[in-house]
């Protein structure tokens, strides 16, 4: 097994100033693992239903779930429930993706060399070993960077509050790590991976080369002390170098009273320029939206 995981990580690797993509590299290995190889982590569908099983398991409120976004209208946006606190997008990794991200890479390194300053949030790292778990990595990138949205007035917690207490301090790195040894978040992946309202059955790894990964958009941490506003959208991939800063985001007013950050309206966005208009012809697109459940 140690043999095996240096293999792996030889593989996918992927130096700070290397063109390579370790999601490509990632789905290199996976794709030409014998056929008979277990995934150490099952995959999550894209199901609403799985992924709100998992994070109810590990601490998520039963106030809060996911929810499918069915389009990027305005008036199919308007039907998702508000506050939203965090989106997971699936989206083909096609050729066009790819191109566009290593571009994006780039930009990051020269940012990072020009000392500019990044928003913060909870980011680890998404090793091979994981197999094809990339759903439960935007999962957890959703959920602990939500918490102070789900968690208001004392409650959640669970394992989810824990892992980040524990791993706070680490680099995105040490965190990767954590998460694979984490045997309590890996019983909950599992355990709602073969849950009975999952739809599709896993793909085999013999398929057709069509990969699809799972990243998380949700809200960094306060850039200004404890201005609650000056909070800006990031991208969380676990194959990146780091949080992909997409700028503010805009509050708007909630019914009842109070305004809440559109985060589901700003993803959106993202997705469109960013995402579908890569490889417009494409419709193999997934978007699920964290929200407080209407009353």
């Amino acid at each position: 097994m140690a043999a095996q995981s240096a293999q792996l990580d030889a593989a996918t690797a992927g130096g700070a100033g290397d063109d390579s993509d370790r999601l490509k590299n990632i789905n290199d290995v996976l794709r030409v693992q014998a056929t008979d190889a277990d995934s150490p982590w099952l995959p999550l569908e894209s199901n609403p239903a799985i992924f709100s099983e998992f994070a109810h398991s590990v601490g998520l409120p039963p106030s809060w779930d996911w929810h499918d976004v069915y389009g990027f209208d305005d008036e199919l946006l308007a039907m998702v429930p508000r506050p939203c606190a965090a989106v997971i997008l699936l989206f083909p990794c096609t050729e066009p993706i790819y191109e566009a991200r290593r571009v994006e890479a780039g930009e990051m390194r020269a940012r990072q060399a020009r000392g500019e300053a990044t928003p913060g949030g909870f980011f680890l790292k998404q090793h091979a070993e994981f197999g094809n778990a990339c759903g439960t990595i935007a999962s957890v990138h959703a959920l602990s960077n939500s918490r102070w949205a789900y968690e208001d007035g004392g409650s959640g917690g669970g394992g989810m509050a824990a892992f980040c207490a524990a791993n706070v301090d680490k680099d995105a790195d040490e965190r990767g790590r954590a998460l694979l040894a984490a045997p309590e978040l890996k019983f909950a992946s599992d355990t709602a991976a073969m849950d009975n309202a999952a739809q599709t059955a896993c793909p085999d790894r013999d398929g057709p080369d069509l990969d699809h990964h799972f990243v998380a958009f949700c809200l960094s941490e306060p850039m200004d002390g404890d201005d609650e506003r000056s909070r800006r959208l990031i991208e969380l991939d676990g194959t990146k170098s780091g949080p992909v800063d997409h700028g503010p985001v805009d509050w708007a007013a909630m019914e009842g009273g109070g305004s809440s950050p559109d985060v589901l309206g700003a993803t959106a966005a993202v997705v469109k320029e960013r995402f579908m208009a890569l490889d417009p012809g494409n419709i193999e697109y997934s978007l699920m939206a964290l929200c407080k459940s209407p009353v």
